[in-house]
């Protein structure tokens, strides 16, 4: 019922994030399929050390989704700080691959569809 606005809460809160590391030329990328849907985004300007890298990586696959949390964060997005924004994303995506490619930062987010 509420998944494009889960989809669309994702973006925005990628997408300040990546504005608030001063990244540049941010591309996305959002592709709906049967069963899941891809959120894709590459950035220039982002320069992030490989400790860093880890540890986004880490924390963004540490939480597992669950749908009662979810129902209830999802609304939030977008309403605390900085620190608290990809928490919220790592609460409403299955699985995130962050890293480089070349100059680029990339981000790929994929979130099991529950309107199916």
């Amino acid at each position: 019922m509420y998944e494009n606005k889960k989809v669309s809460k994702i973006v925005d809160e990628v997408l300040t994030y990546l504005l608030g590391k001063n990244a540049t030329d941010i591309n996305i990328k959002v592709e709906k399929l049967p069963k899941y849907t891809m959120i894709q985004t590459t950035s220039q300007n982002i320069k992030l050390s490989e400790q860093e890298l880890v540890e986004l990586r880490n924390f963004l696959n540490s939480t597992h989704r669950e749908a009662e949390t979810e129902q209830y964060y999802w609304a939030l997005a977008g309403e605390g700080n900085a620190s608290e924004e990809l928490g919220l994303v790592a609460i409403m995506v299955d699985i995130a691959e962050i890293y480089y490619e070349g100059d680029e930062l990339k981000m790929d987010f994929l979130r099991k569809r529950s309107d199916n």
